[in-house]
């Protein structure tokens, strides 16, 4: 594919991208069609099909792309909010700062998956990443199972970034990095010995 082509696919994925998740908002995912996507995108079904099976497809597709993403912005980020170092040299609060400025850079997109128009089941998927991410980070002799402790860390960060956004955002990414860096730092000593964990 050359490089004019490759340009096509990706105006063209993001015409339909964005006619969708205007789509979501005005009517709601149940209500969502091909046939309005395409009206909303200017193209036509075929160009649809081309890129899409369906609108499932497109909307896994989506949430694929921004999971990922959360991935990304925290892969390779040391953490030692559990350890005795706690918070003194800043660099929990920093990561963290990045996860939610990522969240917050998406936020329409967060907002309107988990309200009324969106996929009831986006929070469980935001829960599996997170449940990931901590999985592959958590080392050092726990005094709990590690299944439990993941489970809270999971929990805890679930709930708190959908609560902030239903709330309209009202406090900057730092200001949320603070308070889960507290909220975790502040969790019972002798739930674990060492710990390490990545801003998730």
């Amino acid at each position: 594919m050359d490089k004019k082509a490759d340009l096509r696919v990706i105006r063209t994925r993001h015409m339909i991208k964005t006619a969708f998740l205007e789509l979501m908002e005005e009517v709601g995912f149940t209500k969502v069609t091909v046939e309005g996507i395409t009206r909303k995108a200017f193209i036509s079904r075929n160009t649809f099909y081309l890129h899409y099976t369906d609108k499932y497809d497109l909307l896994n597709s989506l949430e694929e792309d921004v999971l990922l993403g959360l991935k990304e912005i925290v892969k390779d980020m040391p953490f030692e909010i559990m350890k005795n170092k706690g918070l003194a040299d800043g660099k929990p609060i920093s990561a963290l700062s990045k996860v939610y400025r990522y969240v917050s850079d998406n936020a329409r997109f967060f907002s309107l998956m988990i309200n009324d128009n969106g996929d009831p089941s986006f929070l469980h998927k935001l829960s599996e990443t997170i449940r990931t991410i901590i999985n592959n980070s958590i080392e050092g002799e726990l005094k709990i199972p590690q299944r439990y402790m993941i489970a809270i860390i999971v929990g805890i960060q679930t709930s708190i970034i959908g609560e902030w956004l239903r709330s309209g955002m009202k406090e900057t990414p730092e200001e949320m990095a603070e308070l889960i860096a507290s909220i975790l730092e502040s969790a019972p000593k002798n739930l674990l010995k060492a710990v390490e964990i990545i801003p998730l």
